[in-house]
């Protein structure tokens, strides 16, 4: 009884640290990282509940669950090569050659390849204090952004399915880009997403879309976008033109300073929906954080083949996005390296 108590007590904290995170902060990691943490302790109640009281069942359900996990940690690294090839092929079949489109598959080689450079040199160098201080930091380091990787993604998912219940005064649409002065697939999802969502409130809120003219376009983003919802919806929504901005951060800036000029409003001080893909959702409510806009997500579909690429897109986005912190904390990896092998 009395470790059901601790485990309640814990959960409760748990709840409550999540409830004031979110609150406060619902892109940030620690608010992913409490309601994991909180999920979890949740079902470690729920299974120490049914041991207590259904034992066979409980082994039963186990084993498959353990044999599961014990093939993924013995063949991972076999099963991730043959996911980030099928992924890349499909990817390269639908999608236009690119750098960025091979990002999945050049991560994968680049750990292997660095994996192989540490056993080597742990096999015929580990006795070198210096060797010893580096591959300390650099499985600290490489820990530590895998860490921070499930984190981010884990946050990411939280956040596209984050209730709302406030009326929402602005929908924001991001931009894309163009093709030949017509949205993009791209696009007209993050468009879509924001529309079923405008249909969904018993208030109307005001639509902005957000996106300048790029050098080979003739229209700005924004126009191209009013026109399909336009073409696609109804022609008199209230909808606010942003056509300056070229990245994300301006998106919501401008957006800002429109609202502020139409209805000399603060936007800070507004309850706002972001709309965009999925997989950028989470980086996007970051940069309105930063800039003092508490925004809800509203994730846009985006095919399956393309989500690994573009997330761990926006991931090294986020990781420049704070790169002081992630300074300051591999700093201080190196640091730990360098003491543990002082003594």
């Amino acid at each position: 009884m009395d470790v059901y108590l601790f485990l309640i007590a814990i959960s409760l904290v748990l709840f409550f640290c999540s409830f004031v995170l979110h609150h406060v902060n619902p892109t940030s990691l620690f608010t992913g990282l409490a309601i994991l943490l909180f999920i979890l302790s949740v079902g470690l109640i729920f299974f120490a509940t049914l041991l207590n009281h259904f034992e066979r069942f409980t082994f039963w359900l186990i084993v498959p669950i353990a044999i599961f996990f014990l093939i993924l940690a013995v063949f991972w690294l076999f099963i991730l090569v043959i996911m980030v090839f099928v992924n890349t092929r499909a990817v390269l079949k639908r999608e236009r050659f690119s750098i960025g489109n091979l990002l999945p598959l050049f991560s994968l080689i680049g750990f292997v390849v660095l994996e192989l450079i540490l056993f080597l040199l742990q096999h015929y160098y580990g006795d070198v204090r210096v060797v010893k201080m580096m591959l300390v930091f650099i499985h600290s380091t490489i820990s530590y952004i895998i860490l921070l990787f499930s984190l981010y993604t884990f946050t990411a998912v939280y956040y596209k399915w984050m209730p709302t219940f406030k009326k929402i005064d602005y929908i924001l649409i991001l931009g894309s880009g163009l093709i030949k002065d017509q949205v993009t697939p791209l696009l007209a999802g993050r468009i879509d997403a924001g529309m079923q969502f405008f249909k969904k409130q018993k208030v109307k809120p005001t639509i902005i879309v957000c996106g300048g003219k790029g050098a080979d376009e003739n229209i700005s983003e924004a126009e191209a976008m009013k026109k399909y919802i336009v073409e696609n919806y109804e022609s008199d929504l209230p909808i606010y033109l942003e056509n300056q901005s070229t990245t994300t951060e301006e998106n919501i800036q401008f957006a800002e300073k429109v609202v502020q000029e139409q209805d000399q409003r603060d936007l800070k001080k507004a309850n706002i929906a972001i709309a965009t893909s999925t997989y950028h959702l989470l980086r996007a409510g970051k940069l309105a954080q930063q800039l003092g806009i508490r925004a809800f997500g509203i994730g846009g579909k985006t095919k399956l083949y393309y989500i690994p690429t573009a997330f761990i897109r926006e991931f090294i986005g986020y990781i420049v996005l704070k790169k002081r912190t992630n300074i300051l904390i591999v700093s201080f990896l190196l640091l730990f390296a360098i003491i543990s092998n002082l003594f």
